[in-house]
């Protein structure tokens, strides 16, 4: 094999893993995000179609980070916060970080969001209801309730979507109470 084919060989080796990950951020993210908040804060359901306005949490991973795992094929719909918790637990693609209390996984979330990684902070609460909240690329920011640098983020908050929002701190989604049920998933 000669020096050429055996390079062009290496590089394809590196280049295919990269590829097949389908995670590729989009560069109007923001803007793309800011649209989808302003369209989901006039959406209303209607009868026979419940899913109409919650399928803005799954949206927004594939507006940021290019990546539909959250849209069920089976369902033909995008999955509910129940079923997206449910998803994360049971993925390959998915590896836990850990809680949001610890400021090593909220330093590690913003990181995986700034390499172009999809991560997601989950709450669920027994009854089912909470919320998905989409980490995005940017800065850690200080937060005084939390007391801790927290990722940035956007949340559009299905049950409550006067407190759905694009570009605040992780904290602004939750209370300091919550703070030891949420769940930080990076994808692999």
């Amino acid at each position: 094999m000669t020096t050429s084919v055996k390079s062009y060989i290496g590089l394809l080796l590196l280049v295919v893993p990269l590829t097949l990950n389908g995670q590729n951020l989009n560069s109007n993210w923001n803007s793309d995000l800011k649209s989808a908040l302003q369209e989901f804060l006039t959406c209303k359901e209607t009868p026979g179609d419940n899913n109409r306005c919650s399928r803005f949490i799954g949206q927004s991973l594939n507006t940021v980070y290019k990546v539909n795992d959250f849209y069920s094929t089976k369902l033909n719909r995008y999955m509910v916060v129940s079923e997206i918790a449910d998803f994360l637990k049971g993925s390959d693609k998915w590896t836990l970080l850990g809680h949001a209390y610890e400021q090593k996984v909220l330093t590690a979330a913003q990181e995986h969001a700034n390499a172009k990684k999809a991560v997601v902070a989950v709450y669920v609460n027994a009854a089912g209801v909470g919320n998905v909240v989409i980490i995005t690329p940017g800065d850690l920011q200080k937060s005084g309730s939390w007391n801790l640098d927290v990722p940035n983020s956007a949340s559009f908050f299905a049950s409550q979507p006067d407190k759905s929002f694009v570009d605040k701190g992780l904290s602004f989604a939750f209370g300091k109470n919550l703070m030891k049920d949420i769940l930080i998933y990076a994808r692999n």
